[in-house]
């Protein structure tokens, strides 16, 4: 009897000193899996882009979103011009990567903001977790808020437009993959070209060019040229974040990106012949 009146005593304390504020609540809610997706995307930004800019690896866990009108104060801190820090990322020049506050950046047309605000918006609810991160910039120092749900990150303007990316060997033409920062498939820009060959000689040129990317757009154009044996194919192709956008120049196959956030492009060339068969 003892014993248990002593045991309830102690849950009885342990509760009131914690409703008191006598004992530290838990540092984060976030569930393991998800914080270690935040601790590698963070690396990673550190890792490839971090020359100009680093980002503090001891985030800071700040709650739920709780109501409505909480949504919209933090849709309010991440959207607005004077508060959004966004990267400025050259994936051909990686070492050259910062970050820009977008009130400073000219030339965005209002189109271009104003779909960035609805997809972020729509991404966005209630009860999902809340992060602070801190950044340093030179002497300068910013944060951004990084919203994520129990098993993924769900955005943040740093981490979220920017990428990883990496050209895997194909058989044929060209294969690009773009990955989250922290790691999952985020977009991808392929290539393929076959011969189509009876008895050594050509009867078609087949190609497959595909390009798709989430929480941004990619784009690739593809010309095939055909002689006598040989099949011949062209390309370029370009990917974006939400605030870069791609355009098409002049000659209709030549692709450029403008804005800030993240962005490649590039361009290439291959080509499959039929093989003579020879006759006995």
């Amino acid at each position: 009897m003892k014993k248990f009146i002593l045991i309830s005593s102690v849950i009885i304390i342990s509760l009131a000193l914690l409703f008191t504020g006598c004992v530290t609540p838990p540092v984060s809610g976030l569930p393991n899996t998800v914080k270690t997706k935040l601790d590698t995307a963070i690396a990673n930004w550190n890792t490839q882009y971090g020359t100009n800019v680093q980002a503090d690896t001891a985030w800071t866990y700040e709650g739920t979103i709780d109501s409505t009108a909480e949504l919209d104060t933090i849709l309010d801190e991440i959207l607005s011009a004077d508060s959004a820090w966004l990267p400025d990322v050259d994936i051909n020049d990686t070492s050259s990567a910062t970050a820009v506050l977008l009130e400073d950046v000219a030339g965005l047309d209002s189109q271009t903001i104003s779909d960035w605000e609805d997809l972020v918006e729509s991404l966005i609810q209630t009860g999902m977790h809340l992060v602070t991160i801190n950044w340093q910039k030179g002497t300068d120092t910013f944060t951004t808020t990084c919203v994520i749900d129990d098993t993924d990150i769900i955005y943040d303007n740093m981490l979220s437009n920017a990428v990883m990316v990496e050209i895997k060997s194909k058989k044929r033409c060209f294969n690009y993959e773009i990955s989250w920062l922290w790691g999952s498939k985020r977009g991808e820009i392929t290539v393929d070209l076959d011969c189509i060959c009876v008895e050594g000689k050509l009867v078609a040129c087949i190609h497959n060019c595909i390009a798709w990317m989430s929480f941004g757009d990619a784009k690739v154009k593809c010309k095939v040229t055909k002689t006598e044996d040989c099949c011949y194919l062209d390309y370029n192709w370009a990917w974006a974040t939400p605030l870069v956008t791609i355009s098409v120049q002049t000659d209709n196959f030549t692709l450029q990106t403008s804005g800030i956030g993240s962005s490649g492009q590039g361009s290439g060339s291959c080509f499959c012949c039929c093989e003579e068969v020879e006759i006995k």
